[in-house]
């Protein structure tokens, strides 16, 4: 075995060799700048994930109603959740505090000021974007869920017990009436 390794370093060493290899190795990194180098054998994805109040919201409705159908077992389940406010985000920033004294005769002034300014990071095209730090989802403001069954007491408290444990809101903040059944025509 090592008498291989040996003869193998040996051919490595030959100028023939390692010129061959290391026009090997540009052609390849040249073949791939053109053949999608530029994710590098990644996936490219956004920076954040972007995402509005409105499809917040109607994925918290979809998800409040998949709850409802599994407590009451009916299909025919209707949820309407309000939010308090949209999405907060928060970008990195630097502050700096600037301060002058002027001085005129016997009449000294001193002001101050705070700057703001944001940090920013290069984007795959090129330009230039602030760096996010949080992205503060909306709170829920209420919830009104008609389902059938939601009269009776038992299933209206399994519905609000679940509805609140999941949204993490007090009982005060969610509805629960019973529906009519109905049948598609």
């Amino acid at each position: 075995m090592n008498d291989v390794i040996i003869k193998l370093t040996e051919k490595i060493k030959s100028p023939k060799v390692l010129v061959a290899a290391g026009l090997a190795g540009i052609l390849l990194i040249f073949l791939s700048s053109f053949l999608g180098g530029d994710d590098n054998g990644k996936k490219q994805t956004p920076s954040a994930e972007s995402i509005t109040a409105e499809e917040y919201r109607g994925e918290l409705e979809q998800s409040v109603a998949e709850i409802v159908k599994s407590i009451t077992g009916s299909e025919n389940v209707k949820v309407v959740i309000t939010l308090e406010s949209g999405i907060k985000y928060s970008y990195a920033d630097i502050r700096e505090g600037v301060s002058a004294n002027k001085t005129e005769s016997n009449f000294e002034s001193t002001s101050s000021e705070s700057k703001q300014t944001y940090i920013t990071v290069k984007t795959a095209d090129g330009g230039e974007q602030a760096l996010l730090v949080t992205t503060e989802m909306p709170e829920v403001r209420g919830v009104a869920i008609v389902c059938e069954g939601g009269d009776d007491g038992e299933t209206n408290e399994k519905i609000q017990n679940a509805v609140t444990a999941a949204l993490n809101i007090t009982s005060k903040r969610v509805y629960v009436a019973g529906g009519k059944s109905y049948e598609k025509r």
